[in-house]
């Protein structure tokens, strides 16, 4: 039997691996007393769990997405030694599951310097680890964190990418970007967050000019619908399907604040108000109907109500 390593495979993620190391070395700066709480590898994807009281904030994300790329593009080479356990920890290699490292251990190397716009930044990265490796930074070729979440109590997830996928989600990006740009039609994306200010404010303008006609336009219907009366409500409306039942409550607590009425639809919706010195919950459940809500008002879905009051 022959094996037979797939090449592309291996250096896909022999990339997310070492962009593991230097994302857990940020991290650091940003948690120093964070530990690892898992992760995967796979090709030019990778997922870091890690302990942390919160997520990061987006300048955070921007800033790990940008030195991180700076390490890649500054080519600094990924030394990888093999020594014993006590140098590698006096180094100040992070050493995970102590119980199962040997007395002569790997260690996998990052060091150097960047300039940030805070100032110089050391790159130091030092993990004791057996696996695969790009020889260079340059290797990952590219970095990007593609979303983070809360997983447990004190523990949070970040997922990257690398190397060719992150060529694929610009893309991706973009051509989302040129759909929405070509939609709202503008000539570039740099117009597009004056007309999105532009559209919104429309949006919010049509929207309450709608709410208004609604609120007329069901006024008029509780107002002048025909209605029935018995022994326990003064009112008992039938109201149109098309009407939104969740918009009856505001227009009738205003139109019959003083009354007992029933308020259903034909799919069995119904609104029920009394008078203060009545119980709406006490009539509700004389008629047998299931509902929720106060003395005052109750509301639910029952078919039986149709039966009651056809």
């Amino acid at each position: 039997m022959k094996l037979v390593v797939d090449q592309d495979q291996r250096y896909a993620k022999m990339r997310a691996h070492t962009a593991t190391h230097l994302l857990h070395a940020e991290l650091a700066k940003i948690f120093p007393n964070t530990k690892q709480a898992g992760s995967l590898v796979d090709d030019d994807y990778l997922r870091f769990d890690f302990a942390a009281d919160r997520l990061l904030d987006q300048y955070e994300v921007d800033k790990i997405n940008k030195v991180i790329n700076q390490i890649i593009y500054f080519a600094y080479p990924v030394k990888v030694d093999e020594t014993s356990y006590k140098e590698a920890i006096k180094l100040g290699a992070k050493a995970f599951f102590e119980d199962k490292y040997g007395d002569e251990v790997r260690v996998v190397q990052i060091v150097g310097n960047i300039e940030t716009q805070d100032g110089k930044e050391a790159v130091k990265s030092i993990e004791l680890c057996g696996g695969t490796h790009v020889e260079n930074t340059k290797d990952i070729g590219c970095f990007m964190i593609v979303s983070q979440e809360a997983v447990a109590s004190w523990v949070k997830r970040i997922v990257a990418i690398t190397g060719p996928k992150v060529y694929e989600r610009m893309q991706e990006v973009q051509w989302i970007l040129d759909v929405v740009v070509s939609k709202l039609g503008i000539k570039t994306a740099t117009q597009l967050e004056d007309k999105l200010d532009k559209v919104m404010k429309e949006h919010d303008e049509m929207a309450a000019s709608l709410e208004s006609l609604v609120s007329v336009l069901l006024t008029n219907i509780l107002t002048n619908a025909p209605a029935k009366k018995d022994k326990d409500f003064d009112k008992i409306i039938n109201i149109p399907l098309n009407i939104n039942f969740k918009n009856v409550l505001t227009s009738a607590k205003t139109l019959f604040d003083k009354q007992n009425v029933l308020i259903y639809n034909d799919e069995g919706n119904f609104l029920l108000m009394t008078k203060t010195w009545s119980s709406a919950k006490a009539i509700a459940t004389k008629l047998g109907l299931k509902w929720w809500g106060n003395e005052q008002m109750v509301q639910g879905r029952d078919e039986k109500v149709l039966e009651l009051f056809k």
